[in-house]
């Protein structure tokens, strides 16, 4: 569930970056989105290492969009946010090593790919120009 909140929250910090061009420290961000200045951070370095945010550091830095909103999809911010497996991938974990839980593992295995390939899709057609309709 965390992934899905450094989800929601890294997608608002890029909106209120792609409302204004120039540069926004970290707290004005978190008090706009109601983010816990922290972690938003954090997330804020993810999506600098991914490419999507520019990073300044010091006394006058602060945090601004390294590309056009228009370039920038969902399953972008997605990605960059994201290092564990899909929670909807633990449902191997139920399937244990006996005679129907090896039966079900495949099951589980092949919906879960037809969740992930949907997910994709979805979040690779939107982008952050279209969070500001």
């Amino acid at each position: 569930m965390a992934q899905l909140k450094r989800f929601g929250f890294g997608l608002q910090a890029l909106i209120v970056l792609a409302t204004n061009a120039e540069l926004r420290s970290s707290a004005e961000i978190a008090e706009q989105i109601r983010c816990e200045p922290t972690a938003l951070r954090k997330i804020l370095a993810q999506l600098g290492e991914a490419g999507i945010v520019e990073v300044r550091q010091g006394r006058a830095g602060g945090y601004q969009l390294a590309r056009k909103p228009e370039d920038i999809t969902l399953f972008d911010v997605y990605t960059s946010l994201h290092d564990e497996e899909p929670i909807w991938d633990r449902m191997l974990d139920t399937t244990g090593n006996h005679l129907f839980g090896r039966k079900v593992h495949d099951s589980f295995k092949k919906i879960m790919g037809d969740i992930n390939a949907h997910v994709v899709q979805v979040l690779g057609t939107y982008t952050v120009a279209d969070m500001l309709d």
